[in-house]
């Protein structure tokens, strides 16, 4: 079995601008939908290259917005994880654009040897360990170890197989792995965020189930919507809370009906009364980032409005 090499990741070195809420961790995942850089390699898709209008100058245009769109909006995240980024060209110029001024001095990139696009990070505070872990065929697994305030907390950045062309194998060996990873950092708060292209309740090909309504022992990575259920191997999903108020109906959007495609899933450390406890979520959004009827509008090189096919979605811890 391949596994792919671990990567090397980069961290700007400036010193490190404190959270402003010292009491809060804040977690913020965004596919930010093809995010291709000005350098044209021949890998872009349909709309993305320099004949299309995606050059140089319409690239740091949308560089630009992305920039004051998080910084606006996602400035109180200590840890934003993005998809679907190719280089690490693309998260320097958003620092540069104005997001080092916003305390955000830290970032890296899980390339892979599959595709183009891949999950980086911006980050507050530098990590005391950052690492990939490869799957045959699949964008790694970006882990990111953080200590704050004396506690450790465990954050996996995930993008899984895309439904293009079923992928439904692909994806529940991506959740096989993740769930080896979470259990492994039993005591300490696990963390998983990012586009697992699958709703646990909405999709019926696996490989994520929620608990107790749609178990299915064959499934590979069980939530529950309780805080107070989750236990080994079975994690919280804010996202699918019933009392849980996330201002939007969803993430994603195809054919009529909404996805919890992206979302943040928490061990059950998050709901021990001990350290960082899960505080709230929600699927936060501005009128910039949707159409007429109030869907996720992607980025458009040709009219160069527009950002991504997807909603972010943020998680706070609070300590105990």
């Amino acid at each position: 079995m391949r596994y792919i090499a671990l990567s090397l990741f980069v961290f700007v070195l400036f010193s490190c601008a404190p959270s402003p809420r010292k009491d809060l961790f804040e977690i913020t995942s965004y596919n930010a939908y093809a995010f291709f850089d000005d350098y044209e390699d021949g890998d872009e898709y349909d709309g993305f290259s320099h004949r299309d209008g995606y050059n140089g100058e319409a690239y740091f245009l949308r560089v630009k917005e992305l920039a004051v769109l998080l910084g606006r909006s996602f400035a109180s995240s200590d840890v934003i994880l993005l998809q679907e980024i190719e280089s690490t060209a693309v998260l320097e110029d958003l620092l540069e654009a104005g997001l080092k001024e916003k305390g955000f001095v830290h970032y890296g990139l899980a390339e892979g040897s599959e595709g183009t696009l891949f999950t980086g990070f911006i980050s507050r505070s530098k990590p005391l360990r950052a690492a990939l872990h490869g799957f045959p065929d699949c964008r790694p697994i970006l882990e990111l170890v953080f200590l704050a305030r004396g506690e450790i907390i465990h954050i996996f950045g995930v993008h899984f197989r895309s439904r293009i062309d079923d992928g439904r194998e692909e994806r529940t060996g991506q959740a096989e792995h993740l769930v080896s990873l979470m259990e492994r950092c039993s005591g300490s708060l696990a963390v998983a965020a990012g586009d697992f292209n699958t709703d646990p309740i909405l999709s019926e090909d696996g490989p994520f189930a929620l608990f107790p309504e749609h178990y299915d022992s064959e499934n590979a990575f069980h939530i529950t919507g309780d805080p107070s259920g989750c236990g080994p191997e079975l994690y919280f999903s804010p996202v699918h809370d019933p009392d849980a108020v996330l201002e939007e109906k969803g993430t994603y959007f195809h054919d009529g009906i909404w996805y919890c495609y992206d979302a943040i899933y928490l061990s059950e450390e998050s709901w021990d009364g001990e350290g960082w406890e899960f505080y709230d979520a929600v699927i936060r959004t501005n009128p910039a980032m949707k159409d007429h009827g109030g869907r996720p509008m992607p980025y458009d090189a040709s009219t160069g409005f527009g950002y991504s096919d997807h909603f972010p979605v943020t998680v706070r811890l609070c300590l105990q």
